[in-house]
């Protein structure tokens, strides 16, 4: 199929939807079945223009609300845990199988997240 041809099928696909909107909505007036230049050229229209972009402006950064001492609290990840759990393994399983035991967990990924820092003080009494 050559590019005339394609332009050609394209512009009758236009022309189709173009009557068929126009039976939905009377506002949309249909193509014409052919196109002249003078036309096309009459229906140009001038692309607007974008508007500017301006940069964005650096914000100044708060300085970060400090907490009483008994309002902290420490987020103990799971790698904390793991690491625990082995360095006490190798000084006394029993330590360790019976802590997670206590909750209710077999293994170390078992353990919930609430439970970690429970967890580590059981493991360090």
């Amino acid at each position: 199929m050559s590019l005339e041809q394609a332009l050609d099928r394209n512009t009758a696909a236009m022309i189709l939807l173009t009557t068929a909107l126009s039976y939905k909505f009377p506002e949309v007036k249909a193509a014409p079945a052919t196109v002249t230049q003078p036309e096309l050229e009459a229906l140009k229209v001038e692309a607007p223009k974008p508007a500017p972009v301006t940069p964005p402006t650096a914000v100044a950064e708060q300085a970060p609300i400090a907490t009483p001492p008994s309002e902290t609290t420490t987020v103990i990840g799971y790698t904390q845990v793991a690491k625990a759990i082995t360095d006490v393994f190798k000084v006394d399983r029993v330590k360790v199988i019976e802590a997670l035991a206590k909750f209710g967990a077999a293994k170390g990924p078992q353990l919930k997240a609430e439970d970690y820092a429970a967890f580590l003080k059981e493991l360090t009494t």
